[in-house]
């Protein structure tokens, strides 16, 4: 990155083009790598829309916006975060989930044909399938910075460091 580029610079160079390189890849392979990328951001941009950045980790504000705005319940969302966010930033892939309470096994599902917003799938009683389309989602989390600069201003600043030259010094 050029010393004194912008915030959108560093944005666009440090997340934007990797995901859409990894896009590149063949029969989808860089997905979960993209999914990882476009799940941080996600956390981020709640976290600055709801002023909980140094937020505790059991702190659900991020959530309940990221919820709403999904237009999904916080149930589902917390599935969706369990099975895709955890799954990935802890496995490297997203995990089969099991609501105790409710005796549920959740298991994830990608593919072209789904939309950017997690879809929680019905197969049972027991069963549901947390559908994503991946690409779309890390879009539509890009998206959100694109289109919101206070929140942008609040997720990257201070964040997003300025790279400077360093000089040789003997």
């Amino acid at each position: 990155m050029k010393p004194g580029s912008s915030l959108m610079d560093r944005f666009n160079g440090w997340f934007v083009e990797p995901i859409y390189k990894l896009k590149e890849l063949p029969e989808g392979d860089g997905g979960f790598l993209a999914m990882s990328a476009a799940l941080f951001l996600c956390e981020r941009y709640y976290r600055a829309l709801t002023d909980s950045l140094s937020g505790k980790r059991d702190d659900e504000t991020f959530k309940i916006a990221a919820a709403k705005d999904f237009g999904l319940s916080l149930d589902d969302f917390k599935s969706f975060w369990i099975v895709y966010r955890n799954g990935i930033q802890h496995q490297g892939t997203p995990k089969k989930y099991i609501d105790k309470k409710n005796k549920i096994k959740y298991f994830f599902s990608t593919s072209d044909a789904f939309n950017e917003i997690p879809e929680i799938y019905k197969i049972n009683a027991y069963k549901r399938e947390v559908r994503l389309n991946v690409w779309k989602f890390a879009d539509f989390i890009i998206n959100k910075y694109k289109t919101n600069p206070d929140v942008f201003l609040k997720a990257v600043s201070g964040a997003f460091p300025e790279v400077k030259e360093i000089k040789d010094v003997k």
